[in-house]
């Protein structure tokens, strides 16, 4: 212990203890101060949210472009504006349904004729005096529209309205349309259904009378007449009609005799027999129901019988028997 004691001791008060290397310090990186990390963060999502915006204009322009390279469609339509007098019809035909016509004179106000599902709209117009424009347009089943126009010169003055006069033949109805210059058309329909028209015959003499015949329907009716001259000017007329019904009849055999059954609503006023151009006739006392008979000989014969009705109406039938 002494040995160990004395060597520390012999040590020289004044010596240095060596020098201890301090241990190296690692290098340390400055990343920087919190606040700019946090602009680099906002940097960087504003940039991915320019990117994002920038992919959706080009899908929006490429959508575009593919929508508007789309080729529109559009109907075919013809239209015609054909004038007769002082009047012009005016007709569209498509392949597809039309949505409207539309027409005006001048600058006045547009007229529309509505579709309605069809392929086919005509109206007819009167021209005014004077010189004029008619403005037309079609709509076709796509929605495109066309526009047309018509130039017409109206110099006639006549505004005298044409008359009509009715008669009644059997079961036909006469229908008699009269004008001081010259007839276009008329129309007629019974209990408002669809008018069906009669023009003049254009091979006709006198233009100033356009006559029909219609039959008489059974039952009480409303029948609507237009006529219409070649200056446009219009007379309508309305009656009330009852049509009679004919009168029915069988035919029978008693031995030699021919036996006829006869009956009708209002009353029977003549029956005729004609057996092989021999004819036998009789006038009824407008009995509804009668009963006819005429001896004939035995063999083969050929018969024909017309039974007339109070109001003129007649049924017939025509036939061979052999007794």
């Amino acid at each position: 212990m002494n040995q160990i004691l004395s060597m520390q001791q012999s040590q020289t008060p004044n010596s240095k203890p060596p020098k201890q290397k301090k241990p190296k310090k690692e290098k340390q990186i400055n990343y920087g101060r919190p606040s700019d990390k946090a602009n680099i963060v906002s940097i960087t999502r504003v940039f991915c949210i320019l990117i994002i915006l920038f992919g959706f204009t080009l899908i929006g322009d490429a959508t575009y472009g593919i929508i508007s390279s789309k080729p529109s469609l559009k109907d075919t339509v013809n239209v015609t504006a054909n004038a007769i007098g002082s009047n012009v019809t005016i007709r569209a035909v498509g392949n597809m349904p039309i949505q409207s016509l539309n027409y005006r004179w001048n600058q006045g106000t547009e007229t529309t004729v509505q579709g309605n599902g069809t392929v086919e709209l005509e109206a007819t117009v009167q021209i005014p005096t004077g010189n004029n424009i008619l403005n037309m347009s079609v709509i076709d089943y796509y929605g495109n529209k066309t526009e047309y126009q018509k130039q017409y010169i109206n110099e006639q003055e006549d505004a005298s309205k044409p008359t009509i006069e009715i008669s009644v033949s059997g079961n036909m109805l006469n229908i008699t349309a009269t004008d001081e210059t010259e007839m276009s058309y008329l129309t007629y329909s019974w209990n408002n259904a669809t008018p069906t028209r009669v023009d003049i015959d254009g091979a006709s003499t006198d233009k100033t009378v356009l006559k029909t015949s219609i039959e008489v329907q059974k039952g009480e009716n409303t029948l609507s007449i237009v006529a219409v001259d070649a200056d446009g000017n219009t007379a309508t007329r309305t009656e009330n009609i009852k049509g009679a019904n004919k009168p029915t009849f069988t035919v029978s055999a008693d031995g030699t005799n021919l036996v006829v059954d006869a009956q009708d609503d209002e009353g029977i006023n003549k029956i005729e027999i004609t057996v092989d151009g021999v004819t036998s006739e009789s006038d009824v006392d407008n009995l509804k129901e009668l009963q006819a008979t005429l001896p004939i000989t035995p063999g083969e014969h050929t018969i024909t019988i017309t039974v007339t009705n109070i109001n003129g109406l007649s049924e017939e039938q025509s036939f061979t028997v052999t007794l």
